[in-house]
């Protein structure tokens, strides 16, 4: 998980954080909101990154608290509480679309690269393409434009 409970209250208070639990039926009910808002993360981090990452990175902690506190509020989220989470949720579709980075330390004290992109499939000039619509013998009974 990118967030414990130890972080939610540094972040929210500890009060906060048991006057939502006291409204959960389920007594387990944060440990579980913090599993899915680290669920909901990796959904978007894996478009980019290979799972599982090599450190946290601070932003998602905070991500990940942000989320965990608006999943608490079941009933209805105050409006700074939603706007956090929405704030959120584009951060992460802007990872997923590789237009923001995550700084990643791996085992070396190095910045952990992101997946590379897959380009396209092309095949070098001069090569017979057999598949498709159009082969070679198609294409040789078209007019030339010469």
């Amino acid at each position: 998980m990118y967030a414990t409970r130890q972080d939610l209250e540094s972040r929210f208070g500890a009060a906060e954080i048991a006057n939502l639990e006291s409204m959960q039926t389920n007594p387990d009910a944060v440990n579980e909101a913090l599993q899915d808002a680290s669920e909901e993360i990796d959904s978007y981090v894996a478009v980019a990154y290979d799972l599982p990452l090599p450190s946290t990175p601070s932003t998602l902690k905070r991500v990940a608290c942000n989320i965990t506190r608006y999943r608490l509020y079941f009933q209805q989220p105050t409006e700074e509480v939603e706007k956090r989470y929405e704030s959120e949720v584009s951060y992460l579709k802007r990872i997923a679309d590789r237009k923001a980075v995550l700084n990643i330390q791996n085992e070396q004290n190095e910045v952990a690269e992101e997946k590379p992109k897959r380009n396209p499939a092309a095949i070098p000039l001069g090569t017979t393409y057999r598949g498709g619509v159009f082969g070679d013998d198609v294409l040789n009974q078209m007019p030339s434009l010469k």
